[in-house]
């Protein structure tokens, strides 16, 4: 087996131990229950507002609580976007680590991870349904394939940017 061929395999099962565990991860956040996942949340949560809202504690209460559960709200779904973008960008690569996929439309680069999340993410909700304090919401499954795309879109256009410039660069010696 010649050394570029062992390095390609080399890497693509470090982009698979990456993908499973990453998933792993996502399953884990999912299998918290109602107080865990919140106290999670919230403690992320207090560390935002306190950047963006130096004088928070000096506010009234109900003014806190109104900054909290906006600033709340947000970091729960940038949670479940970024998640979900992670894991398209790691699908991605593994499916750029092929040729023959490379050599294809360059839609299925960004569709197939989008899919994958969608589906995922569908099951994730599931699972949730079964946790204690939580519950399965179709908007987090929508914020999830919507970060998917947008992971997988970022790698794509990353790729063909690269790509653009490496022809060029060959052309030129």
């Amino acid at each position: 087996m010649n050394t570029k061929i062992a390095v390609r395999w080399a890497v693509r099962g470090f982009l698979i131990a990456l993908i499973l565990w990453w998933m792993i991860i996502i399953f884990g956040f999912s299998a918290a229950d109602g107080v865990e996942s919140s106290s999670f949340s919230d403690e992320i949560t207090m560390k935002v507002v306190c950047i963006i809202e130096p004088e928070y504690n000096s506010f009234s209460m109900y003014k806190q609580n109104v900054i909290f559960n906006k600033v709340s709200f947000v970091v729960r779904k940038t949670g479940h976007f970024g998640e979900y973008g992670i894991l398209a960008v790691l699908w991605s690569l593994f499916l750029l680590s092929f040729e023959r996929i490379r050599n294809m439309k360059k839609y299925l680069i960004v569709l197939i991870p989008t899919v994958i999340c969608l589906i995922y993410a569908a099951t994730d909700e599931l699972h949730q349904g079964f946790v204690d304090g939580r519950s399965p919401k179709v908007m987090d499954v929508i914020i999830d394939t919507i970060g998917g795309l947008a992971g997988a879109g970022v790698i794509i256009v990353l790729w063909i940017i690269f790509r653009r410039k490496n022809e060029r660069v060959g052309k030129e010696h």
